[in-house]
């Protein structure tokens, strides 16, 4: 056993009426992701999401659609020492700043950007047109990361946003690019912008192709380059996701769920905010976190497309950091995902909830798990549920009362004392092996 020590929160998650479940993978033998499944007005957030926020017990990053989570329970965590940071995908608002492009790594040694955090970038930022077709995303995703490379080797540092991205494809063309190119080829001779624009030449050697590739560019980059945007890039201080594992941080995330217009910007943050939790992780003594991290995935299916997440979900127990995924229905993730995606995304949950079900498919997939006919599921009471842990025989409980919780009476207003697990201690010392 090593003799440096780690200080970790003891804390508990709350699943349903008298259920509780210890976040300590190492007492419980599963991990911590959680699956929650409902659909609309099934208690998603009243009877799971908030009151595991009112536990106070581990760091949090939550998607809030109607910011209500933000201002009703922020009080309770700031008079409980989080730090509250607050980032809005809807007016671009916020007391934090947020710009992907911060986010890409920066090796010194070998004097270059992280490549892979590039086409990371630019997987997201580049929608699919069609899956019959994918040469056009293919030819576009290649001349975009050529230009975040560009702007982020030629560039100053201020100007190392997607506002100067889109500025450099939309006022330099073709053949002005291929001469900076040039240029920058002299300077850098083993620069990765270089490498890029020379794949993509050989890609889109017509000039209609070229120009038509340029046009997906510069379409799909537009929904990044809007005044609200550019502010929230330049905003201080930036979201630190590194610092998530040092000290109590709860940051809410307030993203539409009626305007799509912003899906890309939102999931390309979740995205880099479970590869820099990762990163910090990798870090840290013992590759674990300090202090534990829960990232609410709320309307997950709908809204959420985070890239090789099915592979990111089985990996992150071992590091202390934790997803709750809250979907309406298994058809939804499948639609986004794939069957086989999904199938694994659901799999890496340990901790299966099931609100209420509306739809024959989600009914036969947890009523098979549970024995019990579809209708069983189909026709469930609403203050009743299915709660599905690994190691354990499914079984029928009851919606979590947020009214009995201990700190109910202090949300939506300054508490006067710290807030209270209630079932654990919020800190307990252990000793990594």
């Amino acid at each position: 056993m090593t003799d440096k020590k780690r200080i970790q929160y003891k804390s508990s998650s709350i699943l349903a009426k008298d259920t509780f479940i210890s976040n300590d993978t190492w007492e419980t033998g599963i991990n911590n992701n959680v699956l929650v499944v409902g659909p609309s007005g099934a208690g998603k957030t009243r009877s799971y999401v908030k009151p595991n926020i009112m536990q106070a017990n581990t760091n949090m990053i939550v998607s809030d659609a109607k910011g209500t989570l933000y201002r009703e329970t922020a009080p309770l965590l700031r008079a409980n020492g989080y730090e509250v940071w607050h980032l809005d995908f809807v007016n671009m608002k916020g007391n934090v700043g947020y710009n992907p492009l911060s986010y890409i790594r920066y090796d010194p040694v070998r004097a270059e950007y992280d490549q892979k955090d590039i086409l990371r970038v630019c997987e997201i930022v580049i929608r699919s047109m069609s899956e019959k077709e994918p040469f056009w995303d293919v030819a576009a995703r290649m001349y975009v990361s050529s230009v975040i490379a560009y702007v982020l080797e030629a560039l100053p540092e201020e100007e190392h946003t997607l506002e100067y991205v889109n500025r450099v494809i939309a006022e330099t063309g073709i053949r002005r690019y291929d001469q900076m190119m040039n240029e920058h080829e002299l300077l850098c001779p083993n620069s990765f912008a270089v490498r890029r624009y020379r794949e993509f030449c050989v890609m889109a050697e017509a000039d209609k192709m070229t120009a038509s590739v340029l046009g997906i560019a510069a379409t799909n980059l537009s929904s990044f380059d809007f005044r609200e945007a550019v502010d929230m890039y330049s905003r201080t201080p930036q979201v630190d996701f590194s610092a998530f594992g040092d000290r109590k941080i709860a940051l809410f995330l307030t993203v539409s769920d009626t305007d799509r217009s912003q899906d890309r910007l939102v999931n390309l943050f979740w995205t880099q905010a479970l590869q820099g939790l990762i990163a910090a992780a990798d870090r840290s003594i013992g590759g674990r976190l300090a202090v534990p991290v829960r990232l609410y995935l709320d309307d997950f299916a709908t809204n959420v497309y985070i890239p090789d997440f099915d592979k990111i979900s089985s990996n992150i127990r071992s590091r202390e950091i934790y997803v709750s995924v809250i979907l309406q229905s298994v058809a939804q993730l499948e639609a986004l995902y794939g069957t086989a995606r999904a199938s694994t995304i659901i799999g890496n949950c340990d901790q299966q909830l099931v609100l209420g079900v509306q739809d024959i498919h989600t009914a036969q997939l947890f009523a098979q798990r549970a024995n019990k006919p579809a209708s069983a599921l189909l026709n469930m009471p609403l203050g009743e549920c299915y709660l599905f842990v690994r190691g354990t025989p499914a079984r029928k409980v009851f919606k979590y009362d947020i009214t009995t919780h201990i700190n109910y009476s202090r949300c939506d207003a300054e508490p006067s004392a710290p807030c209270r697990d209630v079932c654990t201690d919020n800190f307990e010392e252990r000793m990594y092996e």
